[in-house]
């Protein structure tokens, strides 16, 4: 009711004035369902508000204590000094991820892809997008044909499992970006064509070490063979 909704307002706008380096907002649970599932919380009835907040970089923080101006109000200042742990959507991490293609999830992301130190090709699908589901045998065929190579390739469902969306800008699907081993650099985003040939031409292209079984023109490369002599 607006009676209600009005006396929850005041206390936010309270907050909102003391706190002044966060910008507030104020929407109706009913209205919101799908954002809510996004920070892991379900609808639930009830008059007293749920409040949920993002940093600079796009991560998310739900306030789990009951509402309060005072809750409200350490809840944001915690958010701003960066005290605050994230909720990271995600599937179960693979038991097993030894495969030529690995399996990036939110809670696994950052070691996988972020910190692992190698270089890596990301592909970021949806189950239900046709063009992802077309890629899928020339991305399984392209993690087979590197597994021996010092590069990762990866997929994730983009639509369960969350990303540093602030080094991923994904908008459609498939996307895929190459994320360099060295951490200074900035993840690319891949706009080649999708053949296993192109993959590998880019790749050759990209890698910080030269691969060891492919040429740059994507065609293998000979290896050298050895003459032993005995007397």
């Amino acid at each position: 009711n607006s009676k209600g909704t009005n006396y929850w307002r005041n206390r936010v706008l309270k907050v909102a004035k003391e706190v002044s380096e966060i910008n507030f907002a104020i929407s109706d649970k009913d209205d919101f369902v799908h954002e809510l599932n996004e920070f892991g919380i379900d609808f639930s009835k009830g008059d007293k508000p749920v409040v949920a907040g993002r940093d600079v970089d796009g991560n998310k923080y739900v306030m789990k204590s009951e509402f309060s101006i005072e809750n409200l109000v350490a809840f944001a200042k915690d958010l701003i000094d960066g005290k605050l742990e994230p909720f990271i959507k995600s599937e179960a991490v693979p038991e097993n991820n030894d495969g030529p293609v690995k399996v990036a999830v939110g809670k696994n992301f950052k070691e996988l892809v972020s910190d692992s130190g190698r270089d890596a090709l990301v592909e970021f699908y949806a189950p239900w997008c046709g063009h992802c589901q077309k890629l899928t045998p020339v991305w399984e065929e392209l993690g087979e044909k590197l597994k021996d190579e010092e590069v990762d390739i990866v997929k994730i469902d983009a639509t369960a499992n969350d990303w540093p969306k602030s080094q991923f800008d994904v908008s459609g699907f498939p996307t895929i970006y190459w994320k360099p081993k060295d951490s200074s650099k900035k993840p690319v985003r891949y706009n080649g064509g999708r053949t296993l040939e192109d993959f590998i031409k880019y790749v050759s292209e990209q890698a910080s070490s030269e691969l060891k079984g492919w040429t740059e023109r994507a065609t293998p490369r000979r290896q050298r063979k050895s003459c032993k002599i005995s007397e």
